[in-house]
């Protein structure tokens, strides 16, 4: 296969949004209501740092890799690409759905064997960017999950070793590569996701920092500079990707904490609703339906699951 390597900040479809005020965040123009991306001001993310520790985390992802790496190919929709002469690896932590039963599993088996202080550094990260969510995300978009969690009670990141320790909010899993990017794709999680990237070797970040990669929107024409440390909220649904690092020199790891849907819907399409659940669903379908700019596709297929609950 021949490669093209494309220059993000020269191409003519590509605009790059980005502010150098450390204390103002980033977003773009709405889509059917809904904001595409929400990067937070520098000066927080930057203060969220240093709750955690840059060391503590690299630590913690690096023992993560030893246990378990994840296979750089995942479908021809979601390939994980390197750079030549770098070291590439990915890897994934939190509850996942299971291939052989109707379940979700609390973490992959391989993960037991991870130390009690790595597993404690990943929940702090996890509960960091959940409060990020809750901070930028709009107040539906956190309603909407908060509802969902009440309805289903379905697992979230944990520390299978110990059940004393508070399971996360709303994530279910965090995955991490290190000097990848991947193919423009979308992904199948309930909610927006977070993603941050992380310099190895360097133990602060300052607020002045360049960029180490960009986050693209190729069908919005929009490339996002993230620099080490920064967190960047955004909807998986729209088609992204993240480009190679800006320097050949830097080991960039990228972070990203997510809910699959698979998740939320507990991987057992043979359960049967509840009252309340019923109701829900009824409700929903039917404020979706007197959307006025919804799509006749869309139309037609929140009709007939409309129909389908009403008629249960």
């Amino acid at each position: 296969m021949k490669w093209r390597s494309i220059r993000i900040r020269d191409h003519p479809s590509i605009n790059i949004h980005d502010t150098l005020n450390p204390e103002k965040g980033l977003t773009s123009p709405r889509i059917d209501g809904v904001l595409p991306f929400i990067r937070l001001p520098r000066s927080q993310s930057l203060l969220i740092m240093g709750q955690v520790g840059q060391d503590k985390i690299f630590g913690a992802l690096e023992s993560c890799e030893k246990l378990r790496r994840t296979s750089l190919v995942r479908g021809d929709r979601k390939r994980i690409f390197g750079d030549h002469g770098k070291p590439v690896w990915y890897t994934c932590a939190g509850v996942q759905v299971s291939r052989n039963s109707p379940n979700v599993l609390d973490a992959a088996p391989s993960m037991d064997a991870l130390p009690m202080n790595d597993w404690l550094c990943l929940m702090r990260v996890m509960r960091w960017a959940e409060n990020c969510f809750e901070y930028i995300a709009d107040h539906e978009v956190v309603s909407h999950i908060r509802a969902a969690k009440a309805l289903l009670d379905f697992k979230t990141m944990n520390i299978p070793a110990d059940e004393s320790i508070t399971p996360a909010k709303y994530f279910g899993g965090i995955a991490f590569g290190c000097n990848v990017y991947l193919r423009c794709h979308t992904d199948e999680d309930f909610t927006m996701s977070v993603i941050q990237v992380h310099l190895k070797g360097r133990t602060k970040y300052e607020l002045d920092d360049e960029p180490v990669v960009f986050f693209c929107f190729p069908s919005l024409g929009v490339a996002v500079p993230l620099r080490p440390g920064d967190f960047l909220l955004f909807n998986p649904l729209i088609p992204h990707c993240i480009s190679s690092r800006c320097r050949q020199s830097d080991d960039v790891m990228c972070l990203s904490m997510f809910l699959k849907s698979s998740v939320v819907g507990l991987n057992n399409n043979q359960l049967l609703l509840t009252e309340e659940q019923r109701d829900r669903a009824k409700l929903y379908h039917s404020i979706a339906l007197n959307q006025p700019n919804l799509p006749q596709r869309q139309r037609k297929a929140l009709k007939r699951y409309h129909n389908f609950y009403t008629q249960l």
